[in-house]
């Protein structure tokens, strides 16, 4: 008897639960983000170039089971487009589009468009690599995680932790893609980017300086919350 009071006296602390970087998301109702987005569309056909400025809000708006019976995310996503005349804040929310999203132990899933995009892979390590693709038609895409747990600043908004994805870097003489996504703990995505363009020379300088045709979107958080 008394070794078995000895032996439970010695037994080790218990171990601490390993943080495998689940708080980068977000999925609680009512919880929501704010992003300035600007944007450029270049069209090859006719040349013209077109330039979008709005907000985008996306709120997390209820909570469902999904075709699998896990816990999914409804995404509504509103915008309202710059007027040089009216502030923000005085414009009015549309209704744009109507997402969703899974969080599991080893995934974070999004539906966007009707396709699904597996945009984390836990737990979240710098070095990392996951195909990102691998539940649609597109191709497979290695993404990676090139940093995580570092510090960052938006504009006057500082993040103590957060993580860097590069989903597609791939560039020569014809075209420049570069998609990658920057998440914050308990805030979510904070910084999304896409540069993908292309032209039809081979001219040795620069494809980024001579674009004919493609997409430059560039997304930043300017306020998150609970409502």
């Amino acid at each position: 008897m008394f070794a078995l009071v000895l032996l439970a006296a010695c037994k080790p602390d218990e171990q601490p639960v390993p943080d495998t970087g689940l708080d980068y998301v977000r999925i609680r109702p009512g919880d929501y983000i704010i992003y300035e987005v600007d944007s450029i569309v270049y069209d090859d056909f006719d040349g013209d170039t077109t330039h979008y400025r709005y907000q985008l809000k996306e709120v997390i708006e209820s909570v469902f089971a999904d075709n699998e019976g896990r816990p999914a995310q409804r995404l509504e996503r509103y915008v309202r487009y710059y007027n040089d005349t009216v502030p923000y804040s005085n414009l009015p929310w549309t209704l744009a589009r109507v997402w969703s999203a899974a969080r599991t132990a080893t995934t974070y899933e999004r539906v966007e468009e009707n396709v699904r995009y597996v945009r984390l892979n836990f737990p979240l390590r710098s070095g990392n690599r996951w195909d990102g693709n691998s539940f649609n038609t597109i191709g497979e895409w290695q993404y990676k995680c090139t940093a995580a747990d570092e510090p960052y600043q938006i504009n006057s908004l500082n993040f103590d932790s957060t993580a860097f994805i590069v989903q597609k870097a791939d560039t020569n003489r014809l075209y420049y893609k570069l998609y990658t996504e920057r998440y914050a703990r308990h805030t979510g995505l904070i910084e999304k980017q896409v540069v993908d363009v292309f032209d039809t020379t081979l001219a040795p300088s620069s494809v980024l300086t001579r674009i004919a045709g493609g997409l430059v979107y560039r997304a930043k958080v300017v306020e998150w919350g609970h409502q």
